[in-house]
């Protein structure tokens, strides 16, 4: 899959890999977010080891917190990728008031494969819902 001049949002980034993939299928623009040190030195130095420091945007934050103060422009693609006891929806029912999205902004959640997902259709109309292994992966767009 191409990403071509794409803006992406890994947010839970973890080692990046997800954002770093992205880049390198032609996005234009990755924003990190990842609020645990270890892990965003990890970000740091794979960002730099790539050399995609001047397509990225790192930021050590909890996704809550950022959400609710920042904004970033639009992006075509947000990457949620939380630890599995997260409260996923809480940050979404906040995302979707601010101005990071459009309605052509995809929405990707990767959760536990046995998380009822159906919380996702107050704000979402799914596109795709795969399951591999213990993970599922939901790919959505905003209800207009």
């Amino acid at each position: 899959m191409r990403c071509d001049f794409q803006r992406w949002c890994d947010m839970f980034a973890g080692s990046g890999a997800i954002g770093l993939e992205a880049l390198s299928r032609g996005a234009k623009e990755v924003v990190f977010i990842e609020q645990d040190r270890s892990a965003y030195q990890i970000v740091k130095n794979n960002i730099e080891t790539c050399r995609m420091q001047n397509q990225s945007v790192l930021i050590q934050d909890d996704a809550l917190s950022h959400v609710q103060n920042k904004e970033h422009g639009l992006f075509d693609v947000i990457f949620m990728d939380p630890p599995y006891d997260y409260d996923l929806k809480s940050l979404v029912d906040v995302l979707v008031k601010r101005p990071w999205y459009d309605k052509d902004t995809l929405f990707v959640f990767e959760r536990r494969a046995s998380e009822d997902m159906t919380w996702c259709d107050e704000h979402f109309i799914m596109i795709k819902q795969r399951k591999v292994g213990q993970s599922q992966y939901v790919v959505a767009k905003i209800r207009v």
